[in-house]
């Protein structure tokens, strides 16, 4: 009979939080991204620089708490897809995030036309919440491209985890 009084206090958020023993971790890794080094602003035109996509590993912590639940995950040309692999080259995790290059830029044009552009920062940050897996090496990085038909994935890079 104890336990629905337990889950009772859970539930209403009046019982003691877990341990961290028994709560679930993930790992986050945050990476630099040099997606066009020596560019001379701080944003580019796509397709006007030559994309460098150096990656930096700048921090690799433990979490307490579940993985970012993906409600509906569909492939975008505006998406990283994130592929965490193992030693043999298999796959353990994938996900799609954010592109954090992108910058929707709007301006008035010469008629006071509002005209929109989309611009890449040229160096930016990433912020991956992986399994917490010992398995996984490497982080794969793909950019979704639209063909008319399916999406194909190009790869950006690879980020060894120390």
């Amino acid at each position: 009979m104890r336990h629905p009084v337990v889950l009772l206090l859970l539930i209403l958020g009046l019982a003691p939080p877990l341990s961290v023993a028994t709560a679930q971790t993930v790992q986050e890794v945050r990476v630099e991204w040099d997606a066009y080094r020596g560019a001379t602003a701080p944003q580019v035109r796509p397709g006007t620089e030559q994309p460098s996509n150096l990656f930096t590993v700048l921090e690799r912590r433990r979490a307490v708490g579940p993985l970012p639940r993906q409600r509906n995950p569909e492939l975008s040309s505006d998406h990283i897809v994130v592929v965490a692999v193992g030693s043999q080259g298999q796959t353990i995790d994938a996900q799609t995030i954010p592109d954090p290059r992108i910058l929707r830029a709007e301006a008035p044009g010469p008629t006071g036309e509002l005209s929109s552009e989309v611009l890449h920062h040229a160096k930016t940050e990433l912020l991956i919440a992986i399994p917490d897996d010992p398995r996984i090496v490497e982080l794969r990085l793909y950019q979704p491209r639209w063909t008319g038909t399916v999406f194909v994935l190009d790869p950006l890079g690879a980020i060894p985890l120390p």
